[in-house]
């Protein structure tokens, strides 16, 4: 028998569940990638004997407004990128970028399901998710200002 739009029955279904695949191994992939990140930058940090030479300002992380940020938090991605290029590269520079990359994630999944959803033909979610990505979008560019 055949469903709306010509196609079998299960068809849409069997799309669908493909997109939701795909965007669960997209999530899974970044998450896994991210922690990896984050440990492998940690490994870096201990193999150059920071724990033991380095004292973070707290009081200029929890309360930005009274100065300028410690010399080792990264607020922007270009600092991530100098710490990257820096030699030896910089372990706090690579935790940032695997936590940039965490925060990424769920924003390429949405981004990844615009387009699965408009090739079932679901309408009403592709609209949902574009409005979830502009409004992710919006904040970014907005909180870019912030720091």
């Amino acid at each position: 028998m055949k469903a709306d739009g010509g196609r079998p029955a299960g068809e849409g279904a069997t799309r669908g569940a493909n997109v939701e695949a795909l965007i669960a191994r997209l999530l899974l992939g970044g998450g896994l990638v991210s922690i990896a990140l984050v440990v492998l930058g940690l490994a870096l940090y201990v193999a150059h004997g920071r724990f033991a030479s380095h004292t973070l300002a707290v009081q200029r992380i929890v309360r930005p407004d009274r100065g300028a940020h410690a010399a080792g938090v990264f607020v922007s991605f270009s600092e991530v990128v100098a710490g990257l290029t820096a030699r030896p590269i910089d372990g706090r520079a690579v935790i940032a970028l695997g936590l940039a990359l965490l925060l990424m994630t769920p924003v390429l999944g949405v981004a990844t399901a615009i387009p699965g959803f408009l090739a079932v033909r679901d309408y009403r979610y592709a609209a949902i998710a574009a409005i979830i990505l502009a409004m992710l979008i919006v904040s970014f560019v907005f909180a870019g200002g912030a720091g």
